[in-house]
């Protein structure tokens, strides 16, 4: 599991004085760079090899301007040629405050195909399959 810590900007707030939805994916994508790194240590572009093929995103309570977020961020399933990354978001009270996953596709874009993940990054992720204890389950 990976954990990456965010203070709330003021900027990352709506008229509504709380976080703004679009928000959240941009800290789980943030938390997700570890992951990359897995698979392009140096995290050069011309070397990417991972699309998105799905996300998703399950608010369960209010953020507000200068809270401190805690992202955590594990592997639940490794397939031939993708990977789905689980995000829990947890305030500084310890409360669960979104919850949320991504669905990555291992891609070479010279030939526009998905590629089978490599033995070493798969033998990485699964060092990271650990979720924290007590995160909710996503919502059906």
């Amino acid at each position: 599991m990976f954990t990456s810590q965010t203070t709330v900007r003021f900027s990352e707030c709506d008229g509504l004085g709380h976080v703004n939805n679009t928000t959240y994916y941009v800290y789980m994508e943030e938390a997700r760079v570890e992951v990359f790194r897995l698979f392009i240590p140096t995290l050069e572009l011309n070397s990417w090899n991972l699309i998105v093929a799905a996300t998703r995103c399950d608010y369960l309570q209010q953020v507000k301007f200068a809270e401190t977020i805690t992202t955590y961020t594990w592997i639940s399933h490794i397939g031939s040629s993708s990977l789905t990354i689980e995000h829990a978001l947890q305030n500084d009270r310890g409360e669960w405050v979104a919850r949320g996953q991504a669905v990555m596709i291992h891609y070479d874009y010279a030939t526009q195909k998905t590629v089978p993940i490599e033995k070493h990054v798969r033998t990485q992720l699964q060092e990271h399959t650990l979720a924290p204890e007590g995160v909710p389950e996503l919502r059906k």
